[in-house]
């Protein structure tokens, strides 16, 4: 004779009873079917996610403080939209990032997003070596390695003390800011 797990219930002086299991369920069937959902329960902890969310494509991980070391160069816009979809003007502080960070979708990946750039020299008429400027993720750079930031005249200028020839780039470090745009 097979015997059901059942709880009791006193709910307005009736007892309800309450069986763990669909009426007509063997024992063996409720073992296999607990057997079962360990397996895809353990299957779907142990599988880590493809690619954790808020990552490139490639493994960057975007930690603030992760600093990136490469060059800045300097590009023209020419009033038109870059790959983010706006118009700015050659004054404002935006960064145009490599295919390796921005993807190939659209919108690209980091559109909008702060990052904070530090001066560490190299070049002719460089003399703004430690100075620091926060831009805005506004474009992709296809020429660009993954640490190549190109940089609009406003934020050149603002990194190199007024010049935009020593001689076209410049050795920088640099680190995404939080997505709250605090650097």
């Amino acid at each position: 004779m097979e015997q059901k797990r059942t709880a009791a219930l006193i709910h307005s002086s009736k007892k309800v009873e309450i069986s763990s299991s669909p009426p007509g369920t063997s024992k063996k069937t409720m073992v296999l079917n607990h057997i079962v959902l360990s397996a895809i329960l353990a299957t779907a902890l142990a599988t880590p996610l493809a690619q954790p969310l808020g990552e490139p494509a490639t493994g960057h991980t975007l930690e603030k403080r992760i600093t990136h070391y490469g060059i800045a160069t300097f590009y023209e816009q020419n009033g038109a939209a870059g790959s983010c979809g706006q118009v700015h003007a050659e004054s404002d502080s935006i960064i145009a990032l490599s295919p390796s960070w921005q993807g190939g979708g659209y919108p690209p990946r980091y559109c909008g997003r702060k990052i904070e750039i530090t001066n560490d020299g190299g070049g002719q008429n460089n003399n703004g070596q430690g100075k620091v400027v926060v831009a805005t993720v506004a474009d992709t750079c296809p020429g660009c390695d993954e640490n190549h930031l190109d940089l609009s005249h406003g934020a050149f200028l603002a990194l190199t003390g007024g010049a935009l020839d020593p001689p076209g780039q410049f050795n920088i470090e640099w680190h995404f800011c939080n997505v709250n745009g605090q650097c």
